[in-house]
């Protein structure tokens, strides 16, 4: 009986999907674009492009990561437009392999 338990609780630690945590980081980084919308419950928010470089194999590029503002910090990032740096404390997340932010507070 207990070898039995320890098997089923280990197949279990297996199989369970992994949490990812969000890391906080600061970023600097340019706006490529942005976009003010309401939520389904009528709460305003901001979507935010911004362009953050990378570099596979020696080759340089950038690439448009969402950046998303609710509440407070959607009122800070209203007058921000594209080509503006934004300087921000974000938590940083990823769904599938793609790199998402949303702002904690902005730093600038």
């Amino acid at each position: 009986m207990r070898k039995w338990f320890l098997v089923t609780a280990l197949v279990c630690l297996l199989f369970a999907p992994a949490m990812a945590m969000a890391e906080e980081k600061i970023i600097d980084l340019p706006i490529s674009s942005i976009t003010a919308a309401t939520d389904r419950n009528g709460a305003p928010y901001t979507r935010i492009i911004v362009l953050e470089g990378r570099k596979l194999q020696g080759i340089e590029y950038e690439v448009g990561v969402p950046t998303m503002a609710f509440g407070d910090t959607h009122a800070q990032v209203a007058q921000l437009k594209a080509g503006d740096q934004l300087k921000a404390l974000v938590a940083e997340n990823e769904f599938n392999g793609r790199k998402s932010y949303n702002i904690i507070k902005v730093l600038q």
